[in-house]
């Protein structure tokens, strides 16, 4: 599939409508991954890519981070939480700059939104000029080659691609497994596992989590930071 055309507004709406979002919203998830979010990296200010609905940027205001985010899609960001709208902004990935100045957030994160961009180079430098120094960005994709792309997911790659192409743009690039993010209360309460030592839940974490993502996700989870 060749990427040789860059969405424009009228195709943001047409594609990335009330039909593509319908079951996406789960509240109690984006909680925790807020929760681990600043369990793991202690941000003050942050910006969620892709934003949607704003769910994770709400979990995170409502923890004390000044969270932000960006979405191209009339339809969710008309249905953001009115206590959020002032953090939400509509822009296109491939193509507005960021309204943000230089240097800064603390974490930016984007949860299956980076295999939606064409102007990866554009996105990239974009991503590198309001991430502080000090920052990280968190990415959690696909892990699917050139043959699973389509109208949807243009630029789906594996992670050692999008290691090759985050480099050429000025940031270093490393795997990072968000398996403590798991909670061992749900499915597994009845195992009980919540009472094991933290180190020892952390490997039934790791275990489980490799476990899913080898049969059903399919997911690769990486950090950037700047060069």
């Amino acid at each position: 599939m060749k990427l040789t055309k860059i969405y424009d507004d009228d195709d943001l709406q047409r594609l990335y409508n009330e039909s593509y979002f319908t079951g996406r919203a789960k509240p109690p998830m984006w909680r925790r991954r807020a929760e681990f979010i600043i369990e793991k990296f202690h941000p003050k200010i942050t910006l969620d890519i892709g934003s949607a609905t704003g769910d994770l940027v709400k979990s995170l205001n409502e923890l004390g981070v000044d969270a932000y985010g960006v979405d191209g899609s009339d339809y969710a960001i008309s249905n953001v939480d009115p206590k959020i709208k002032n953090k939400i902004f509509k822009v296109n990935l491939n193509c507005d700059k960021l309204p943000f100045g230089n240097n800064t957030f603390d974490l930016i994160s984007g949860f299956y939104s980076i295999e939606h961009i064409h102007n990866i180079q554009f996105f990239a430098n974009e991503n590198h000029r309001t991430l502080k120094n000090t920052g990280h960005i968190w990415f959690l994709t696909p892990n699917v080659g050139i043959k699973d792309r389509n109208n949807y997911d243009v630029f789906n790659n594996k992670f050692e691609d999008w290691k090759k192409i985050f480099e050429t743009y000025g940031f270093n690039v490393r795997k990072f497994s968000p398996h403590e993010m798991l909670t061992l209360k749900g499915k597994l309460r009845r195992f009980r596992l919540y009472k094991l030592s933290r180190s020892a839940q952390n490997i039934v974490k790791r275990i489980a989590y490799d476990l899913s993502n080898k049969t059903s996700m399919n997911d690769t989870s990486f950090i950037l930071t700047k060069a």
